[in-house]
């Protein structure tokens, strides 16, 4: 492409004719369509010495901090440790938690009758779980978190409270969510105008 200097600090560029063949674009196409093909065989004919990951009978291993979906634990009597108090909807940077307190008529200690986390919203960055001051809310390590509708994104406490001493370092064993041995696996997904939200939860 030619340039022409006009004046001292300008420049005239001058662009140059393409051919026929340059304009149907024909050629540059076919090439990289070679390049492509050319890869394709090549991983065929080598296909154990990728650096590839036959998930999902081979996991990935990360860290010990790894920060995945999170839990809701109980107590001893399977009550939540949540008491609605607010703090983690407070510190969550990204306001993906929405909470609706109530309040146990016996002991008039506060209780979430709504607790949602919007998956799609969540950074997680873990602030929730350092803002909690009743140790309700945790991380786990389970990062298998696909949906397949907006609103299964939205995980309520059907899907987030586990049984009292449930292992915080857990691994998935076929229940929803990865949420532990507590949650059922659904059968069949949530249209996307009815969220996955419970009706109410109350201790005994």
């Amino acid at each position: 492409m030619p340039i022409e200097r006009v004046k001292p600090g300008v420049v005239k560029v001058v662009p140059r004719k393409l051919s026929v063949a340059e304009r149907l674009y024909i050629p540059k196409v076919v090439a990289g369509m070679l390049v492509t093909l050319r890869h394709l065989i090549h991983n065929l004919l080598h296909y154990k010495k990728l650096p590839i990951i036959s998930y999902p009978e081979v996991k990935r291993v990360y860290s010990e901090r790894f920060r995945g979906r999170h839990i809701l634990t109980t107590r001893e009597d399977g009550t939540t440790r949540c008491v609605a108090c607010y703090m983690c909807s407070t510190a969550c940077p990204a306001e993906c938690i929405t909470i609706e307190a109530g309040e146990d008529e016996r002991t008039r200690e506060k209780f979430p009758v709504r607790y949602d986390i919007d998956l799609l919203r969540c950074v997680f960055c873990g602030y929730c779980v350092d803002a909690c001051p009743e140790d309700a809310i945790y991380m786990t390590r389970d990062y298998e978190m696909a949906i397949d509708t907006r609103a299964r994104a939205v995980v309520g406490l059907r899907d987030l409270v586990v049984p009292p001493n449930f292992p915080v370092a857990l691994e998935k064993k076929g229940t929803a969510g990865g949420t532990g041995l507590g949650q059922p696996i659904r059968q069949a997904p949530y249209p996307d105008e009815a969220p996955p939200n419970p009706d109410l939860y109350r201790g005994a």
